[in-house]
């Protein structure tokens, strides 16, 4: 078994990709919002790479939503902005929800070759990381790689911290197991800010940028670990809820 880390979404190479369970991280905001989305009943989500696509499918079928971001802002025309506080479930439940993200969405396409590709946040990181780990054990993958969305096509802190507790986690379940650099790194880095992940992004450009924005409680919230139970995947180009048996 090997875990491999990308540091952002250009980054991702299709041949070492292939074969894997990828899991795409965009802590601020896009994986998040869609999970918490998810959780509170959205029906499905249909991630788009650009404003026009998403313009589109709305006026295919005006019953979905438009939520997303440009700058971390509120889109035009758009019915939701990417704030996770946003999707309340009296908006969103039983929805279809087209979203555009600057990242996000960007990332999750990048993740194509993989087997399958699911959400990754620090808001329900070990439920994920716990079914993953099943489904390696049942089909017999090799590979696990944790896709960082970055932004701004670069690396970004807080998606490598995140990448470094899902590694944590693998490795209270596999016995054995490789892990490249970055996913090394990240694991380490992940240890010594466990218990106060703004210590370190507080330094770091997109927290900044984000709380610039007036978006301290989005910060809050992404950074909570493991309160959300619901697993996400994204698979024939939409993102659902994994139905787990029990």
């Amino acid at each position: 078994m090997k875990i491999l880390t990308f540091s952002h979404y250009k980054d991702v190479d299709e041949g070492r990709i292939k074969d894997s369970l990828a899991i795409v991280i965009d802590l601020l905001r896009a994986t998040s919002v869609m999970i918490w989305a998810i959780s509170n009943g959205a029906k499905k989500i249909v991630p788009v790479e650009s404003i026009e696509e998403a313009k589109l499918l709305k006026s295919l079928n005006e019953d979905v939503l438009l939520g997303g971001e440009r700058g971390g802002v509120l889109i035009q025309g758009f019915d939701l902005d990417n704030s996770p506080l946003s999707y309340k479930k009296e908006i969103i439940f039983g929805r279809t929800i087209v979203m555009t993200t600057t990242n996000g969405t960007r990332a999750l396409k990048k993740a194509a070759m993989a087997k399958r590709i699911f959400l990754g946040s620090f808001i329900n990181a070990r439920k994920t990381a716990e079914y993953i780990f099943k489904e390696v054990l049942k089909d017999d993958i090799q590979k696990i790689a944790i896709v960082c969305a970055g932004t701004e096509e670069k690396f970004t802190l807080e998606d490598v911290l995140c990448a470094g507790y899902f590694v944590d986690i693998f490795k209270t379940y596999l016995e054995s197991f490789k892990v490249d650099d970055l996913s090394l790194a990240s694991y380490e880095l992940y240890k010594k800010f466990e218990n106060d992940p703004h210590e370190i992004l507080k330094y770091s450009y997109h927290y900044n940028r984000l709380k610039q924005l007036g978006f301290e409680k989005d910060l809050e919230f992404c950074l909570k670990k493991d309160f959300v139970d619901t697993i996400c995947e994204f698979k024939n180009l939409v993102v659902e809820k994994v139905l787990v048996d029990v």
